[in-house]
């Protein structure tokens, strides 16, 4: 039912482990198996590899939330009558928008082995979640939703002591941060 693993890699240096990453990290995949709740694949009628899904409670018939990753973020903009405004297209790796709460959610995730260009992607995560706070602040009609930015990253590498200060940093931006998995509790599910 949930998307379909990456099985070619992102970066050049993608790792296998990056790949294993990714997929128990899969929010389509987590929230599914949840007690309580179902995901249903929405069929959006293009040829968009990306799969976007609604989230029900097990029983009900009410949506309450929706997974759109990747580009499938800018299709939840269009339904709100959103145009993108910013100079360019980001591409998070995953988005959970929660009705109930009215709160979307950016998930970034980092795979790491080995020092790199890392430490300046994490640095500009609070700028993104600015970014696309402003962009649902344009919402015409009903509450604007608020922003959560996570970085998910493995706690082989990012939970060395080196990062405290770089962790310390993102907080201060407003950003959350959960190393091997999700807590699910802050997303307002369970």
């Amino acid at each position: 039912m949930a998307r379909k693993p990456n099985k070619h890699g992102g970066g050049a240096k993608t790792t296998t482990n990056g790949l294993k990453f990714e997929r128990d990290t899969d929010f389509s995949e987590l929230v599914d198996s949840l007690p309580g709740y179902e995901v249903k694949e929405i069929d959006f009628k293009d040829r968009k590899v990306t799969k976007g899904f609604e989230v029900f409670r097990v029983g009900e018939e009410e949506i309450i939330g929706k997974i759109m990753p990747q580009y499938r973020f800018y299709d939840f903009l269009k339904e709100l009558g959103i145009k993108n405004t910013n100079s360019k297209q980001w591409k998070p790796d995953e988005v959970f928008i929660n009705f109930e709460n009215h709160t979307v959610y950016i998930v970034e995730k980092k795979w790491q082995e080995s020092e790199g260009s890392v430490d300046e992607k994490l640095l500009g995560f609070g700028n993104k979640r600015r970014i696309y706070q402003r962009l649902l602040d344009s919402v015409q009609e009903g509450e604007p939703f608020s922003v959560q930015f996570i970085f998910v990253g493995n706690k082989s590498f990012f939970g060395q002591d080196k990062y405290r200060d770089t962790f310390e940093m993102l907080r201060g931006d407003g950003i959350k941060i959960m190393l091997d998995e999700y807590d699910m509790t802050f997303f307002g599910l369970f």
